[in-house]
């Protein structure tokens, strides 16, 4: 099983759109890609300081995604930690406790060192979900309150129990894997950028097989191209199937909430 673990959708007011999501399954269909993790939607979610109502809307398109499409679908709950932290622990069990999300998307709105995050995740840690986080290191500005691999490292140290996914590998690049060497709760996915010729590999030699899973940032990114850097760096069929799924199946193993 192939499991996309970041994928985002960007239908106009966070609305359901068929057109869109049959589309996307279209595309993963084509690529052999058999689930998609929905993270949150990229038009009309509220931008870089999302309010509480744009949060509730995107994370409702994940859920009506999960609902109408379960053999295809997974969504995580996209939260803002600056918001009161009943609103976080509130939505997580609208999504999560009593809905069907099965992990926690964090972007650009609060950086990962911050405490106002220490709430999400020790609730992570007793749900046993997966928390995805954005991470990039940047050469011309950071986009608000962005994170690096290094803030994800902090992260880690602080909430060693929670399953922590350190988005874009190719935006971390070389500095961004030994960030994150010491830290065995993260993993890191392969998005971000267009491939790099020998990242993968480097990410697999020093983290291990079993910390690397496939991700591909559509419709930012093609599948085919994303896809590619994974089946085009590795040989070994037994580390390919981890990281373009097995992985990804352990992790969400954990909580119960996904039956793979």
């Amino acid at each position: 099983m192939i499991i996309d673990c970041h994928i985002h959708f960007a239908s106009a007011g966070c609305e359901y759109n068929e057109t869109d999501v049959l589309q996307c399954l279209h595309l993963a269909d084509r690529n052999g890609i058999d689930r998609m993790i929905y993270l949150f939607n990229l038009a009309d979610s509220g931008g870089y300081d999302p309010q509480p109502g744009h949060i509730r809307k995107s994370n409702d398109l994940g859920m009506e995604l999960v609902t109408r499409y379960p053999d295809r679908f997974i969504s995580y709950c996209y939260l803002h930690p600056a918001h009161d932290p009943e609103f976080s622990l509130a939505e997580i069990d609208r999504c999560i406790v009593n809905g069907p999300m099965a992990g926690i998307k964090l972007w650009v709105a609060v950086n990962a060192t911050d405490a106002r995050l220490d709430p999400i995740m020790r609730r992570a840690a007793e749900l046993r979900v997966p928390v995805l986080h954005h991470a990039w290191y940047k050469a011309n500005g950071y986009a608000y309150n962005e994170s690096t691999p290094k803030d994800i490292a902090n992260l880690a140290r602080r909430h060693p129990d929670v399953p922590i996914v350190m988005a874009h590998l190719a935006g971390g690049g070389v500095e961004g894997v030994y960030d994150i060497v010491d830290c065995p709760n993260v993993v890191v996915d392969t998005s971000g950028a267009q491939p790099i010729a020998g990242m993968v590999e480097f990410a697999i030699e020093h983290l291990g097989p079993d910390r690397v899973v496939f991700g591909s940032d559509w419709p930012l990114r093609d599948y085919a191209v994303q896809k590619a850097r994974v089946t085009g760096a590795i040989h070994d069929p037994a580390v390919r199937d981890l990281v373009l799924g097995g992985n990804m199946r352990r992790i969400l193993a954990a909580s119960g909430k996904v039956s793979l």
